[in-house]
């Protein structure tokens, strides 16, 4: 999918076509404070592992992963669901 930023990334023009790469932990379910990029895509998988929850989301033919908290107080998403997923843009990796 494609995203504009404001500024370069390690050296980039303005225009370049980039691969890029986030850590999960980096990677927010919907949008936050302090998160300068978004993308959107479809819960395509859940992984229950304890107290945290590994969300799959599939966007433009990709599969994006990320860790939640589960909480009794917040139910998880579903599989199906559309999901916007947050993130700052000072936290991707350019993969030449």
């Amino acid at each position: 999918q494609e995203i504009s930023l404001q500024g370069k990334l390690n050296g980039s023009k303005s225009g370049d076509t980039l691969s890029l790469a986030l850590r999960p932990e980096a990677i927010s379910l919907g949008r936050h404070p302090g998160r300068d990029a978004s993308l959107s895509g479809e819960i395509t998988e859940l992984h229950f592992l304890g107290s945290v929850i590994r969300v799959r989301v599939g966007i433009g033919g990709s599969t994006v992963s990320l860790d939640t908290f589960n909480s009794p107080a917040t139910p998880p998403p579903a599989v199906g669901e559309k999901a916007e997923i947050s993130f700052s843009s000072g936290d991707m990796l350019v993969l030449h």
